[in-house]
Formats: C-alpha cells, structure tokens, sequence
C-alpha cells in the first residue's frame, strides 16, 4: 500500500514569502497563464493594454481639460492626467486582482496545497505587464509635448512598485473577505472610483483647501501621483509631514495585510 503523505503548512514569521519564493516557477507559470488569458481569442491581443487607457484618457481630457478646463498649472491636461492615471490604474487594478484571487482559483485550492500568496503575486506580476505598457506610452506621451524624460523620471519605476505593493497589501487584506461575502467586489469597485477623485488625479491639490491639506495628503497615492509629476513634468514638490505619515501608513498596511493573509487563508476553502 502506497505511503500517504500530509503536508501541512510551514508556520514561520515569513507570513507564506519563504514558501512563495521556494515555488517560484509555480509563481511564473500562473502569471503567464494570467496574462495569455486575459488577451486570448482578442483581435487586437496585447494592445487592448495600450487602446483601453488611451480610450479612458481621451474621454476624462475631454470632460477635465476641456469642457470643465481644471487648472492644472499650466500642464497640458493630457499628460497631467496621464501621468496621475498610470499609477492609478496599476494601484486599483492590482487591488481589484489580489483582493480576488481566492474567490477567482477556489476550485483550485481547494484541490491541492501550494502557498495561497502565489496567487496574489502573480495576480501582481499580471498587472505590473501591462503597466510597463502604459509607463511606454506616458513617456513616449511626455516627449510629443516637449517633455522630454530626464534622470528624474527614474523615480516612476520605485513609484509603480511602491503602488503595487501597496495594492497588494490592502487586497490580502480583502481576499479572504471576498470569499465569504461576494458583494465585497462591487464594493471595492465604487469605493476605488470615490479614490480616485479623492486623489490628485484629474485635477492639482492646490484646489484643496489648506487646512484639509495634511489630511488630504495622509493618502498615500498623493505622493505616488505627485512624485510622479515631479520626476516626468518637473512639478514643484514640497515634502512635509504628511508623508513620513503616510509612508508608515503604508509599511503598516502592507505588512498587516500579509499576516491577515496568512491567518485567514484558509477560510476560503472552508467557505466553499
């Protein structure tokens, strides 16, 4: 009679990276089945991550810079925009991936054991794919307009990552959640739609009110959409207290967002 084996999770303070890491091929087969799903049996394949962008740009420059004319500084509305829209759009997409991934592969883990973060970071890896298409056509965006990128616009690589990771932290927050109750994804939805209105996205912080302005920039997208104008348009930033705040903020997410992960994971199995 053949020797049955359990395997039972290890329970380490690493929180599911040292296992993750471990299976790392298991981590790049699942984003590459990811992202061939995603433009399988479309006309246009991989280009729908260029034309879906460029579509919503063009119709919030429209609205934003033409009929409602938001004072941007003296930017060119588009590439103000833009500039903001690339990091938000990884940041929600991301959120929405992660925060679903359970939900998404239930008939899969409840099948065999691996570590339930791979799911997570390869939803990750899938979004960062498509942004590094968008991060081309911002700078290629910023050039036509005789913003031509300089050393500075290096800061946009730490930037998306930063955006990622905190993503992903505020999702392994989600995913279990998601699991138990499905209205938590139409939720999420409205809710990332409110933020991004409530960011510096489609208009400049300086129509914020001053005494709202601590407050207002304890969001840690601030500084990811401010940064980023800073290092592509060359935008006057000023670092104040708010963002060592909100950079804390953001560790703290992250890492609570892991070790919630890794203690409620299993609810997802148990849900079904």
């Amino acid at each position: 009679m053949a020797e049955i084996r359990i395997i039972e999770r290890q329970r380490n303070w690493s929180f599911g990276l040292t296992e993750a890491a471990q299976r790392s091929e298991l981590l790049v087969m699942l984003a590459q089945r990811q992202i061939s799903a995603r433009y399988r049996q479309m006309l246009l394949g991989v280009f729908w991550a260029a034309l879906e962008p460029l579509g919503q740009l063009l119709m919030l420059t429209l609205v934003f810079g033409f009929l409602l004319r938001v004072d941007t500084g003296g930017y060119p509305y588009p590439l103000f925009a833009f500039a903001g829209l690339t990091a938000w759009w990884l940041f929600s997409r991301n959120l929405l991936a992660v925060a679903s991934c359970l939900q998404d592969n239930i008939s899969l883990i409840s099948k065999v054991y691996f570590p339930r973060l791979i799911l997570a970071l390869s939803a990750s890896v899938k979004e960062l794919f498509d942004i590094v298409i968008m991060l081309v056509l911002l700078l290629s965006v910023a050039t036509i307009y005789g913003y031509t990128p300089t050393a500075k616009a290096l800061v946009l690589f730490p930037l998306l990552l930063f955006a990622a990771l905190l993503s992903l932290g505020l999702g392994l927050w989600l995913a279990s959640l998601m699991v138990r109750f499905r209205d938590v994804r139409p939720m999420l939805a409205l809710i990332l739609q409110a933020g991004m209105y409530a960011s510096p996205i489609l208009y400049s912080p300086a129509l914020v009110p001053e005494r709202f302005q601590f407050y207002y920039q304890l969001n840690p997208m601030y500084w990811v959409v401010e940064l980023s104008r800073w290092g592509l348009l060359d935008k006057p930033l000023t670092i104040t207290s708010s963002f060592y705040w909100s950079l804390l903020l953001s560790i703290s997410v992250i890492a609570s967002g892991l070790l919630v992960f890794s203690a409620t994971e299993k609810m997802a199995v148990d849900v079904q």
